[in-house]
C-alpha cells in the first residue's frame, strides 16, 4: 500500500522570492528594469492627465453652447461679439455714477469740480509768477552788470584785455548767454527804434532805410524784453 504522503504530485508548490528592489544591493546602481517601469509609468500618468483635460475642455465647449442654445429658446438676442456686454455695462455703471440733479451728492460733486478747477487756476497762475520772480531777477542782476560790460567793450577795443583776462571775459559772456541774455547791436544793422537808441543822426545817400552806422553801447536783452537799448549812431537816407 502507498502513502499518499510520499507522492510527489500532491506536495504543495514551495515559497518564492522575487528581488524587486529598484536600486541594486550589490552595485548601488538603479536596475534597468525598474527605470524602464518608472519611465512606462509616468507615461501612463501623462496619457490619463491629457485625456482628462481634453475631456474637461470638450465638456466646457458643450456647457457653452447648452448655454447659449437655452438662451435662444428663452428669446435673448446674443450679440456676434460677446465682448459688447462689458462695455455697455461699464457704460452703464458711468451713468449710474453721476449722482442724479438736485441731490445731495449732486451738490457735492459740483463743489469738487468747482474746486479742482480752482486748484488748477491758481497754479496755473503760481507757475506764472514763478517765471516772472525769476526772469526778473535775471534782469536786476544784468542791470547791475552792464557798467562793468562797457568797460570791458572799452578795453577790448584799445586792446587792453588780453591773456588770461581775455578768457575771463569770455566766461563772463558765455554765462549771461546760459541764462538767456543776448548782446546786441551791430554796424550795418537796420535802425528799430524798439531795440536801438539814437544818440546821434547824419545824412547819406549810401543808406535807404536809416541804418546803424556807429554803436556806442551794444545792447542786452532776454528774449522779447529788452533790458538795455543799444546806443547808436543812425544814417537816414537824403530827401
Amino acid at each position: 500500500m502507498t502513502s499518499e504522503g510520499n507522492d510527489p504530485s500532491s506536495e504543495e508548490p514551495g515559497f518564492t522570492f522575487s528581488d524587486k528592489r529598484r536600486i541594486d544591493p550589490d552595485t548601488g546602481e538603479l536596475r534597468p528594469e525598474a527605470d524602464s517601469a518608472s519611465a512606462s509609468a509616468e507615461t501612463g500618468e501623462a496619457d490619463v492627465a491629457n485625456d482628462a483635460t481634453g475631456a474637461a475642455g470638450a465638456d466646457d465647449v458643450q456647457g457653452a453652447e447648452e448655454d447659449l442654445a437655452d438662451a435662444s429658446d428663452l428669446g435673448v438676442d446674443i450679440p456676434a461679439d460677446a465682448s459688447t456686454l462689458n462695455d455697455t455695462e461699464a457704460a452703464q455703471g458711468e451713468e449710474a455714477a453721476e449722482p442724479a440733479p438736485g441731490t445731495e451728492a449732486a451738490a457735492h460733486l459740483a463743489d469738487l469740480k468747482r474746486i479742482n478747477a480752482e486748484y488748477a487756476a491758481y497754479r496755473m497762475r503760481a507757475d506764472r509768477e514763478r517765471e516772472r520772480a525769476a526772469t526778473g531777477g535775471t534782469i536786476k542782476a544784468v542791470e547791475a552788470l552792464i557798467p562793468v560790460l562797457d568797460e570791458v567793450r572799452l578795453a577790448q577795443e584799445n586792446g587792453d584785455v588780453t591773456g588770461p583776462f581775455e578768457t575771463h571775459v569770455k566766461k563772463l559772456v558765455d554765462s549771461l548767454s546760459k541764462v538767456g541774455v543776448e548782446q546786441y547791436g551791430e554796424v550795418g544793422d537796420e535802425f528799430d527804434p524798439r531795440l536801438h537808441e539814437a544818440l546821434m543822426q547824419q545824412p547819406s545817400d549810401d543808406v535807404e532805410t536809416p541804418t546803424v552806422f556807429l554803436v556806442m553801447q551794444p545792447g542786452y536783452r532776454m528774449g522779447e524784453r529788452v533790458i538795455r537799448a543799444a546806443r547808436v549812431g543812425v544814417q537816414q537816407p537824403e530827401d
